[in-house]
């Protein structure tokens, strides 16, 4: 299975490097998430057997390495918080790897090979047509700036929270000069 010696020289190159960019509480996490087969091991191991390519493609790419330590981070502020983690790995997602095509890439591997387990459903959307704006009936009834605050489908227990959970969505709707409409999103 493991080789015992790869593992021991694994965790202390692992160590050394990490104490440059992790703080303590994060660093003793690493050491508690690397004792732990399911995800540490089992996920690593899957992606060296699967997508050594595409991983190497992704570390060497600036956002994609800001995305994947970001995403690192969340795991390990949250290592006895899972239900936190999902929403925190999007806000990483979307701040560092949103339309990075290695970032896509490697997800895509990660995804097609199953080499981490699936976050937790966010739950059921609680809203209703009844709850909608009835006086929107054509894009130009929604052209300019709106703020979400917070959405109806994510925060109760037993869900974690996701996209509704993202801090201060600014969406703009605007129309383009060749008539076709944009969502520029920010958060």
């Amino acid at each position: 299975m493991i080789n015992k010696n790869f593992a021991i020289g694994y965790v202390l190159v692992s160590v050394l490097i990490a104490k440059y960019f992790l703080t303590t509480t994060q660093l003793v996490n690493q050491i508690r998430l690397m004792g732990r087969y399911e995800p540490f091991w089992s996920s690593n191991f899957c992606l060296g057997a699967n997508c050594k390519q595409v991983a190497a493609n992704c570390l060497l790419n600036q956002k994609c390495g800001q995305t994947v330590g970001c995403i690192n981070r969340c795991l390990l502020d949250n290592l006895d918080q899972e239900d936190k983690v999902a929403a925190c790995a999007y806000i990483c997602e979307m701040t560092y790897g949103y339309e990075n095509p290695q970032f896509k890439e490697m997800m895509d591997c990660i995804l097609d090979n199953k080499c981490l387990k699936q976050y937790p459903e966010d739950g059921p959307c609680r809203g209703s047509n009844a709850d909608a704006i009835t006086s929107v009936k054509r894009m130009e009834d929604i052209e300019g700036d709106w703020w979400v605050l917070r959405g109806v489908n994510c925060g109760e227990r037993p869900y974690p929270g996701g996209y509704d959970w993202y801090p201060c969505q600014h969406e703009r709707f605007i129309k383009s000069p060749s008539g076709q409409w944009i969502n520029n999103v920010t958060y």
